[in-house]
């Protein structure tokens, strides 16, 4: 299975619920915005309230997690908005607090459960990115792709698109990335995605084709096999993540514009 497709859900009509697990301190409150039922995988906008404290742990599954807004102290690391973790399953975390609270965007790839004992050695290296919303670190497409990845949709534009590539899994083609569209950014090309694609909407607007315009606060999920364009923006900020492969160069014959349906 995978990540239900959903064409746009607003974060913040979201229900709000206090998140219980074991181990877990009381007092974050999450929003559920995606899950895979098979994996157990889970798509969470999390606040953290100001003073919250946990002690050291480590998690059963990989964590990934973006600073929205606000501080986190978190694997020795004093996070403001814009960082961004990686955490691999057995990384030793904590203590972790907050001061003024956050807001995190925060994917886990399995059930959510705390580890107090003894952790397993890390299967995958720590990632870590700092200040994504500092345009000194959004690089060409082509260069932070260079050698490893088809962008062969994202070339030879009047108006190139820029990013920050967060988490680079190349043995499977997964990311998570920024994708920066700029003033009068517009890709003609149709796209295809053999895997689930994730995107929060984090700055600006985008349109996914003439019909569909997404702002900040808003987030979306294409399932696999899903077509979609001609994709425009004006000084978009879009955070992608890809279950698979980012995209296919070649629209397979037969394909329908599944997403143009919902």
């Amino acid at each position: 299975m995978t990540h239900s497709g959903k064409r746009r859900v607003v974060v913040e009509q979201v229900p709000q619920r206090v998140w219980r697990a074991r181990d877990l301190p009381f007092g974050l409150l999450s929003r559920q915005i995606n899950s895979d039922p098979e994996t157990g995988a889970e798509t969470l906008v999390v606040d953290v309230p100001p003073g919250w404290q946990m002690p050291e742990h480590w998690n059963h599954a990989d964590l990934e997690l973006l600073v929205r807004d606000g501080d986190l102290t978190i694997a020795g690391r004093q996070c403001r908005r814009g960082h961004y973790l990686f955490l691999p399953a057995g990384t030793p975390i904590g203590p972790v607090s907050s001061e003024q609270g956050a807001t995190l965007i925060f994917w886990t790839d399995a059930p959510f459960e705390v580890g107090t004992g003894e952790p397993p050695a890390p299967s995958k290296p720590f990632g870590e990115t700092v200040d994504i919303f500092d345009s000194a670190n959004w690089l060409p497409v082509r260069e932070a792709f260079a050698g490893v990845t088809d962008t062969s949709s994202h070339g030879d534009l009047a108006v190139p698109t820029q990013c920050v590539r967060l988490r680079k899994v190349e043995e499977t083609g997964k990311d998570t990335i920024l994708f920066v569209m700029p003033r009068n950014f517009s890709k003609t090309s149709l796209e295809f995605h053999h895997s689930t694609e994730e995107i929060f909407f984090l700055g600006g607007w985008c349109a996914t084709d003439p019909e569909h315009v997404y702002r900040t606060g808003e987030y979306l999920c294409w399932e696999p096999g899903v077509i979609h364009g001609v994709v425009s923006g004006w000084e978009a900020l879009c955070l992608s993540k890809h279950h698979g492969p980012l995209t296919s160069p070649n629209i397979p014959v037969g394909a329908t514009g599944v997403d143009a349906e919902r």
